[in-house]
C-alpha cells in the first residue's frame, strides 16, 4: 500500500503541472479506517480564499486555495476544502482495491490538493496542534503556544467582505502581516495559526503580499459535523525538526522519484519544479 501511495502522490505530484499537488495523506489513511477523535460538533463553517506565490521570483504568478475553519465552542481545525473532500470521498473505500478504484475515476476525480496540513487551535487546551505528511517520511505532529501573536490594534476601520473590521499589525514567520477583525463575529480564531483578536480575522495578508487570506462566507453546518483529529502513529517533534524533515524531502525528491518507479527525465522535472516552491508562509524555520 505504502508504494502505491508514494506513487499515486508522485504521478498527481507531476501531472498538476508536474508537481503542484501532493495528495491528502488520509486518503490512504482513511481506506483502512483509522480512528478519529471527535473533539465537538462544529458551530460555524468559515471559508476563506487564500492567494499565494509559490516561486519568490515571479511574483505576478499566483495560485489560489479555498481553506475551511471548522470553529466549535472551544476547538477550531484549518484545512484546504479540496482535503476535506478528497478525504470524505476516500472514506467510502472498504478496501485497497476500492481505493484504487476511487482514485482512478476520471468521471468523479479526487480533488488536486496542494496544501495538505491541519491546524487544531486550543487542542488541547492553550496550545495548536499542527499535522502534516512529509512524503517519505510519515506524519508529522508538533505543538505551540496558541498565544503566539502579539497584536498591534490601529483605529483605522474599513468594510470587509460585508462586515464591519479593524485593523491590526503583527510579525510571524519572518514576515509582517495586516489583519483586519471583526467584533460582529464573535471568535478570536483566523485562518491558518493566526488568533488572538477581539473579533474573527476577515482578512489578512503579509506585506509583500506573498500569502492572503479572505473571508468568502462563514455559514451553520446543516448536520451534526465533528471537529475531528487522526488518531495515528505521529512523528511527535519539535517545529524545527518538521522543517528540518520538510527540507530533506526536497532535497531528496529525486530518490523519492527513483521509488515510485518515475523515469528520468520525470525525475529531473519533479527536482527543477520542486525548486521552485522556494516561497513557504513561513520564512523563519524556528
Amino acid at each position: 500500500m505504502c508504494n502505491f501511495m508514494n506513487k499515486l502522490m508522485l504521478v498527481r505530484y507531476i501531472g498538476f503541472l508536474f508537481l503542484s499537488v501532493i495528495f491528502s495523506p488520509s486518503f490512504a489513511q482513511t481506506v483502512f479506517h483509522f480512528p478519529k477523535e471527535n473533539i465537538e460538533l462544529v458551530e460555524h463553517i468559515v471559508t476563506y480564499s487564500l492567494e499565494f506565490q509559490e516561486d519568490s521570483m515571479y511574483q505576478n504568478f499566483k495560485r489560489q486555495e479555498d481553506m475551511l475553519l471548522f470553529i466549535g465552542p472551544t476547538v477550531s481545525r484549518f484545512v484546504s476544502y479540496n482535503y476535506f473532500i478528497g478525504d470524505s470521498m476516500a472514506r467510502t473505500a472498504t478496501s485497497q482495491e476500492d481505493f484504487q478504484r476511487i482514485a482512478s475515476d476520471k468521471s468523479n476525480p479526487l480533488p488536486v490538493v496542494r496544501l495538505r496540513y491541519e491546524i487544531f487551535k486550543n487542542f488541547p487546551k492553550g496550545k495548536e496542534t499542527f499535522i502534516d505528511n512529509v512524503l517519505g517520511s510519515g506524519m508529522f505532529k508538533f505543538e505551540e503556544d496558541l498565544g503566539l501573536f502579539k497584536w498591534e490594534l490601529l483605529n483605522e476601520t474599513a468594510t470587509i467582505s460585508g462586515y464591519n473590521a479593524q485593523k491590526a499589525t503583527t510579525e510571524f514567520g519572518g514576515r509582517k502581516w495586516v489583519a483586519w477583525f471583526s467584533t460582529e463575529i464573535p471568535y478570536n480564531d483566523g485562518p491558518y495559526k493566526f488568533n488572538g483578536l477581539p473579533g474573527l480575522i476577515v482578512k489578512i495578508y503579509d506585506t509583500r503580499l506573498h500569502y492572503a487570506f479572505e473571508l468568502i462566507s462563514i455559514k451553520k453546518p446543516g448536520y451534526d459535523l465533528f471537529i475531528e483529529f487522526p488518531e495515528l502513529d505521529y512523528i511527535e517533534c519539535s517545529k524545527k525538526e518538521y522543517f528540518r524533515a520538510k527540507d530533506a524531502m526536497r532535497d531528496n525528491i529525486i530518490t523519492h522519484a527513483k521509488t515510485a518507479g518515475l523515469n528520468s527525465e520525470v525525475q529531473q522535472k519533479v527536482a527543477k519544479l520542486m525548486q521552485q516552491r522556494n516561497n513557504p508562509i513561513e520564512l523563519s524555520r524556528k
